[in-house]
């Protein structure tokens, strides 16, 4: 579980992050902000669960833990979600997921395009 720490402890800031009504001050007219902001949180995400997975499994490919990553970064998106159904002031919505898969794959391919592991 140590290899998990930090992907985790930032999925806990996520959940307590979702749990408020949250406005950025300076950014209502910059155009798809929420979108783009979706795609920062979950590039992080993305790249902490690839550095996790990687040293998980280090016998396995990089594409496969990359994989892995995104599939449990857009995994957390999802839920994260539900959470904000059950929040007042916030709503779920499918393009916020879209913009998790995009960011968790960014980051997730960013980790491995920069680490030092040989492509399998």
């Amino acid at each position: 579980m140590r290899p998990w720490r930090f992907a985790l402890l930032y999925m806990g800031l996520i959940f307590v992050i979702s749990s408020f009504e949250v406005e950025v001050p300076g950014i209502q007219h910059v155009p798809l902000r929420d979108k783009g902001i979706h795609f920062v949180e979950y590039a992080v995400l993305g790249w902490l669960c690839a550095a996790a997975s990687s040293r998980t499994w280090p016998s396995a490919s990089s594409w496969r833990t990359a994989v892995f990553a995104v599939f449990v970064s857009v995994l957390w998106g999802l839920s994260d979600e539900i959470h904000q159904a059950l929040v007042p002031g916030r709503s779920p919505e499918l393009a916020d997921v879209i913009a998790d898969l995009v960011g968790s794959t960014a980051g997730a391919a960013g980790r491995h395009l920069l680490s030092n592991r040989n492509v399998s």
